[in-house]
């Protein structure tokens, strides 16, 4: 019987390629299930800030990719809500196991068109513990953008969310539980 060895470099780009493909999939079914209650993704990008610099290989790969949100309807665009995962640290963060990352982006004033940047994805490893969102971390005035008067997120490791049901359960509805509260409340 012949055995049929791969290479260790190879079964490790392999890995890498089912990784990323995992974690695409994951973004599309957020999109969908954002989707379903009224959320559209805002962009079609995913990772971002590569180098290509020799001296820095540790940022040849895509360390986080992030999906951001907007209500359909146009007089819920106070905040802007998303999705991330951190597959490995980057300059500013420690990711010790990837993570998927959701959170919301709220806006001082209602407007159509909010600013935000992709990077802010990252705010789950910033800001301080949420006083009413148990597990949540918030971050009052960053003061990157105009009129962003807060971040909120959480994070659930990565090797949690094994099917779609994990991924409403443990991101999405969680996200959106908050956000339909506040609407019952106003």
């Amino acid at each position: 019987m012949t055995e049929n060895k791969k290479s260790p470099t190879k079964a490790l780009f392999e890995t890498l390629a089912k990784l990323y493909k995992q974690g695409q999939l994951l973004l599309m079914d957020s999109d969908r299930l954002m989707g379903e209650r009224g959320w559209e993704p805002m962009h079609t990008t995913a990772p971002a800030e590569f180098s290509y610099s020799l001296n820095s290989p540790e940022r040849w790969y895509a360390r986080w990719v992030c999906r951001f949100y907007r209500h359909k309807d146009e007089s819920k665009t106070g905040q802007i809500l998303f999705v991330s995962i951190h597959f490995a640290s980057d300059h500013d963060t420690e990711v010790d196991e990837p993570v998927v990352s959701a959170g919301r982006l709220l806006y001082e004033k209602l407007t159509a068109d909010p600013g935000y940047e992709y990077w802010m994805c990252k705010s789950t490893f910033y800001g301080e513990h949420h006083k009413t969102l148990e597990d949540w971390q918030c971050w009052d005035n960053p003061g990157w953008v105009k009129n962003l008067k807060r971040i909120e997120t959480f994070r659930v490791p990565l090797y949690e969310v094994t099917s779609s049901e994990k991924l409403k359960e443990l991101v999405i509805d969680r996200l959106l539980a908050v956000q339909e509260q506040e609407e019952r409340s106003a």
